[in-house]
């Protein structure tokens, strides 16, 4: 039979729907597909679904890549077919789609409305692996975090003996985590397991040093089956395939945003070697203190005893302790400071709508810190990029409880004092808005894919870090994911995650690591730490 050449468009998904999100595309030119064979991930309006080959045939090219947005019956790709009832779509070419610089275009233009540079134009990358081991490697293949193997080893297992133990740290790895919830091995003797080998130019290169980091989260798991009772009509399956969180971390009697921040900086002053009496600055990045009156700055150096310190608190929703982090190097830099607590502590449980499926599933409470000090050597902080785009300032918003509307009058709805979301503008815009300050950090550090070892980014979504994996072309095994435990705590989300892989001794000395977050407004920061 005669082979024909058809272009394949974006698929409508109803009448209402204008633009489909790209999630994956898991086949590429010169790839023999069969009808039926899924070939792509795309997402509608929330909704993920599977899009499959409509005919036999070999994939000449696609006009798009992973985190683009499309228009509703635009090119998707073109493929060489027998199948001759899809001969309504034939194309004359040469396999390239056609309308590829259109799609680009269009790719460019959406990267702009998210308030981000256009992305230059790559060809598609294939998966890159760390060329440096983060983690040891037991003689069965399974990758352990330093932390983990010692508290196999402090508890008597063998590390090396252990084959039955599902890893779920990055790439694969065991954590600390998996080893509470392992039940396989018996005890051996310590003496069984085999030792393991201990493990100022230019504005972009100006660096201070993160001498100290911890986190807080509090004692109670809400789990997604206890959330449940309010959606009788959905699964927790579903709930883990669309956001990627399986549990999250709620304050009880007793904590609050203070007591969170203060179990942090304990932690991170431990780590740095350093007393309260040293610290002469706080910064605290929250979207919910406490109290409005005096800030939460002011209350946690009460609560630490530091008496005399600058103290301000600043409000960047999920971007919030990056841009507490570049604020704090800049009054180092300066000599405004030497020695600032950095700190993020947010508590959403007490403004999420347990009735709101957009968001009942999503948020959940954690806190904190860094040390920042002028001193030489250590982990060095550079200089972060921080814009934002006032135009999507109604997809993520609580206008409940400010000035305008301080409290709700008798019989008014209390939606207004809960966070709000717009799911299908954040999706779309923060996929776009995260893959361009990961490739701006690269570019103003001259670093390429492979040099790239660690993303520690917000804990938005899992499937927004997905998309924006395969779009700058960093295998998602070198992101740094802890939404599925702690949920999506806000500000407070990079600094839980930084401190979690530094706890598990993931990171390694000379590991370039990127930051980057997108929070309400939109505000979005970014830049590199060098471990």
């Amino acid at each position: 039979m005669a082979k024909l050449l058809i272009e394949v468009p974006i698929p409508s998904m109803g009448a209402t729907v204008n633009e489909i999100t790209v999630i994956d595309i898991l086949s590429q030119a010169g790839d023999s597909v069969s009808k039926g064979e899924k070939i792509a991930e795309l997402e509608s309006d929330k909704s993920i679904f599977d899009f499959e080959a409509p005919c036999d045939g070999v994939i000449q090219s696609f006009a798009c890549r992973a985190g683009d947005i499309l228009e509703v019956d635009t090119p998707f790709f073109r493929i060489e077919t027998e199948d001759a009832s899809l001969s309504h779509l034939q194309v004359e070419g040469n396999g390239t789609v056609e309308t590829a610089e259109a799609s680009s275009a269009q790719s460019k233009t959406e990267a702009s409305q998210a308030g981000a540079q256009p992305l230059a134009e790559i060809a598609p990358v294939p998966t890159p692996s760390s060329s440096k081991p983060a983690a040891t490697v037991a003689s069965g293949g399974i990758r352990w975090t330093p932390r983990a193997r010692k508290i196999a080893v402090d508890r008597g297992l063998n590390p090396e003996s252990i084959t039955d133990i599902v890893g779920t740290g990055p790439g694969g790895r065991v954590t600390g985590d998996d080893l509470d919830n392992y039940k396989g091995a018996t005890a051996e003797t310590v003496s069984q397991a085999k030792a393991q080998p201990a493990t100022s130019g230019s504005l972009s290169e100006q660096t201070v040093c993160v001498a100290g980091i911890g986190y807080a989260v509090p004692k109670s798991v809400r789990s997604n089956e206890e959330i449940l009772k309010e959606f009788p009509g959905k699964t927790a399956d579903e709930i883990v395939k669309v956001t990627g969180i399986q549990q999250r971390y709620v304050i009880s009697d007793g904590e609050s945003a203070t007591s969170l921040a203060t179990e942090a900086t304990h932690k991170a002053l431990e780590m740095a070697g350093l007393s309260v009496a040293d610290i002469d600055a706080v910064i605290v990045a929250t979207l919910l203190p406490d109290q409005p009156v005096p800030g939460a700055a002011s209350a946690l150096a009460r609560e630490l005893g530091i008496g005399q310190a600058l103290a301000f608190d600043l409000n960047a929703a999920c971007s919030g302790w990056l841009y507490a982090l570049e604020v704090g190097r800049s009054f180092i830099a300066g000599g405004t400071a030497k020695n600032a607590l950095v700190v993020t502590a947010e508590i959403l449980s007490r403004i999420t709508n347990s009735k709101d499926h957009e968001t009942a599933f999503l948020f959940g409470d954690g806190a904190g810190a860094a040390i920042l000090t002028p001193q030489e050597g250590g982990h060095r902080l550079y200089r972060h990029e921080l814009s934002g785009d006032s135009r999507y300032t109604h997809a993520i918003c609580r206008t409940g409880g400010g000035a305008m509307n301080p409290i709700p009058r008798p019989g008014d709805s209390l939606d207004s004092f809960y966070i709000q979301l717009d799911g299908g503008v954040v999706f779309k815009r923060a996929v776009l808005a995260f893959s361009d300050i990961i490739e701006s950090a690269m570019k103003r550090h001259g670093l390429s894919e492979d040099e790239v070892s660690w993303i520690v980014p917000h804990q938005a979504n899992a499937r927004i870090l997905k998309a924006v994996s395969k779009r700058v072309g960093i295998s998602y095994e070198k992101f740094i994911v802890t939404v599925g435990k702690y949920g999506n705590t806000s500000a407070a989300s990079v600094s839980m995650a930084l401190g979690w892989a530094a706890e598990e001794g993931i990171f390694e000395e000379g590991d370039k690591i990127i930051f980057c977050s997108v929070g309400a407004g939109f505000t979005y920061a970014g830049g590199l730490m060098t471990w």
